[in-house]
């Protein structure tokens, strides 16, 4: 949709997985083991602790939202750890799931209805629930409530990267932002490779 002229924007999407450890070598060897299991990919990346959180960024699972939320699933049954997925879809629309010991505890889309109508319900329990992301990360409610807004339509948003930036610092996640490929280039980052 290009209205006055406008570049339509491309569609991306984007995503990591961070898992609430200092243990860089326990995620390693839980990436070793399960990704093959999950889906086919040439590699994922774990990078260093950060502020608590070491973070996945998987070839396939950073452009496909569907397969982010299967490994972040997988990787929180495995560990037994907080697990948080979170990205961008489509280049429009903020969506992160907190699992612990793999059972869904709480998610997020910035557009509630953007892969289609929902019951209210179901948009309802689309936002963010600030009283169990508190628990799990120890962040702030109240800055949760602030960041993790929700609107009928992207353009009632800010644009879906500041708004993920926005939410990512309120759950205290670093590295949102990186892609896979930047991944691989953070200091004391550790590639995977799949066979």
């Amino acid at each position: 949709r290009s209205a006055g002229g406008d570049v339509p924007e491309l569609s991306t999407s984007h995503g990591s997985v961070h898992l609430q450890t200092d243990d860089q070598n326990a995620v390693v060897q839980a990436v070793s083991r399960l990704v093959p299991r999950v889906f086919r990919s040439r590699a994922t990346v774990v990078s260093a602790p950060r502020n608590g959180w070491v973070a996945v960024y998987d070839e396939v699972a950073d452009r496909d939202p569907r397969q982010l939320g299967r490994l972040g699933r997988e990787l929180s049954n495995a560990t037994g750890l907080v697990v948080f997925t979170i990205g961008v879809e489509e280049g429009k629309a903020v969506h992160y799931i907190a699992f612990e010991r793999g059972r869904t505890l709480d998610e997020y889309l910035s557009v509630p209805d953007f892969r289609g109508p929902l019951p209210p319900g179901d948009a309802i329990a689309l936002r963010a629930n600030p009283t169990v992301v508190a628990r799990l990360t120890g962040a702030h409610p109240a800055s949760i409530r602030s960041a993790a807004r929700s609107a009928a339509s992207p353009d009632e948003l800010l644009p879906a990267d500041e708004l993920l930036h926005e939410v990512a610092l309120a759950l205290g996640l670093e590295g949102t932002h990186i892609s896979f490929e930047d991944a691989r280039f953070l200091p004391d980052a550790v590639v995977v490779e799949h066979e």
